[in-house]
């Protein structure tokens, strides 16, 4: 597995030659313009990692409390996360491509078309709720197909009971969210989300277990605070936008019925945006119903493996929603030197991140994974797991700083397809034939499938890579 580590890496170097960044001393590192591109990222990549954090933590302090109460609640509202979240980042990833249009325009200084087009995001919104909901309302028959145990399904669709609807107040702020990313100013959703955090680890505690004169729901109280969280900060959002009158973007100067050449614009660039969000998480969600045969306890492991891995993931994701912006913000002034440093950018400082975390993960695996559960067998096989997320960091980072330099040129369909080749093409495949066939070893159960996953990351980073390396050059040549 430290060949997933390396070769990425190697690759990364053996076209450093190639990426034609103006240096002005020896050591590129500390230039002068690499300095400042460093303060523009930290200003962004900052904010957007506190953000998504917060988002996490969310997560983690649902497993922790709800493992506390009970070993299969927990597992309950694990597998709820593995369908709710592909939804979200899925189908709701749509609307993410807002966030390199704004960036764009931004950069352009066409701030009086950001309001029109946040509005149009907006209406978008709707009908992508509508249907995030229909798909949560049939989580039941869902996990029933994948075979997971009847008992824990019921916590599951408890759990879900209240949750979907908190989806609405999730899918309408995104489109205000990136409104707020892409003019360059994450920080209040950054402080709105910390704010949901708090409103989760009170609100869980208050509901799951009954405390402060309030009735004992477990797996429905986690639901309920969900919802009490994200509707509280999508009308404080609304009310701080308005206080600032969207920073002159012009967002509540008038109402627009739907234009459809707008919508189009969206879609055409979005809905790459949000299958290859889902080809991902559908792979780390899939593989998390795939294990649900094994029983909770490796529903347990697998769960508290990907929470903590997603909490170190947050990092790659951040710098990749800074690359976004600022390589986006760079097309929009039609300084395409610019974005293509910007985008190089994006994968060294993954790079040193990414390493980092690694020797994090692997001399704090037991301490980490005993935080959210006191189960000797829980605990042992999650160690194990953690291992693999150690090692497959950095070819994560460097697909996340690839994706996110991409959305800022607007190119989302090629790492769609990336992403369709390594994760349900080489991860999800190797992974199902090794945790629970025979066919090439014995079943290794939770291991041969974060083998797969690892093996697809791979892949999908060397890939990744390469393309941002075409399409910059090919922006450069074209402008």
């Amino acid at each position: 597995m430290v060949f997933s580590n390396i070769v990425p890496l190697m690759y990364m170097i053996r076209y450093a030659p190639s990426m034609e960044q103006p240096l002005e001393s020896k050591n590129a590192l500390f230039s002068r313009r690499a300095v400042n591109e460093a303060s523009s990222f930290f200003k962004l990549a900052v904010p957007m990692f506190l953000t998504q954090l917060a988002l996490q933590l969310i997560q983690v302090n649902s497993v922790v409390q709800s493992g506390n109460y009970s070993t299969d609640v927990q597992a309950g509202i694990m597998l709820a996360g593995n369908l709710w979240f592909p939804v979200m980042v899925g189908i709701g990833g749509v609307l993410f491509f807002v966030t390199p249009m704004v960036a764009q325009l931004y950069g352009a200084r066409n701030l009086k078309e950001i309001g029109p087009l946040a509005r149009q995001a907006i209406w978008l919104s709707l009908p992508i709720v509508l249907f995030g909901m229909f798909i949560l309302s049939e989580a039941a028959t869902i996990l029933t197909i994948a075979k997971v145990d009847p008992s824990i399904i019921k916590y599951s669709e408890e759990y879900l009971s209240y949750f979907i609807f908190a989806l609405p107040a999730i899918l309408l702020s995104q489109p205000l969210r990136s409104l707020c990313e892409g003019v360059t100013r994450p920080l209040p959703i950054t402080l709105l989300n910390v704010l949901m955090l708090l409103i989760a680890i009170i609100g869980n505690y208050t509901f799951i277990y009954g405390n402060f004169g309030f009735p004992e729901m477990g797996a429905r109280g986690a639901g309920l605070s969900a919802v009490i969280g994200t509707w509280t900060t999508f009308i404080l959002l609304i009310l701080y936008l308005k206080y600032k009158s969207a920073f002159g973007t012009e967002l509540f100067s008038r109402f627009d019925m739907p234009n459809l050449q707008k919508l189009k614009e969206i879609l055409v660039g979005g809905i790459p945006v949000g299958l290859g969000n889902f080809i991902e998480l559908s792979m780390f969600s899939g593989a998390g119903i795939i294990l649900g045969r094994f029983g909770s306890e490796v529903i347990a492991a697998n769960g508290i493996a990907l929470t903590l891995g997603g909490l170190f993931f947050m990092v790659p994701l951040s710098i990749g929603n800074a690359a976004a912006v600022r390589v986006g913000n760079n097309v929009g002034a039609s300084n395409m030197k610019g974005a293509k440093y910007s985008s190089y950018f994006s994968l060294r400082l993954a790079t040193i991140c990414a390493l980092f975390m690694s020797f994090i993960i692997v001399f704090n695996a037991e301490f980490l994974a005993s935080l959210l559960n006191d189960n000797k067998e829980v605990i042992g096989l999650a160690v194990t797991l953690l291992f693999f997320a150690a090692f497959f960091q950095v070819a994560d980072g460097l697909a996340m700083a690839s994706i996110g330099s991409m959305r800022g040129y607007k190119d989302t369909f090629g790492p769609m397809k990336i992403m369709a080749v390594s994760y349900w093409g080489v991860g999800l495949p190797l992974g199902i034939v090794l945790s629970i066939t025979d066919i090439i070893t014995d079943q290794m159960g939770a291991v041969g499938m974060w083998t797969g996953m690892a093996s697809g990351l791979l892949v999908a980073a060397v890939l990744m890579v390469r393309r941002v390396r075409i399409i910059s050059t090919k922006f450069i040549n074209e402008n």
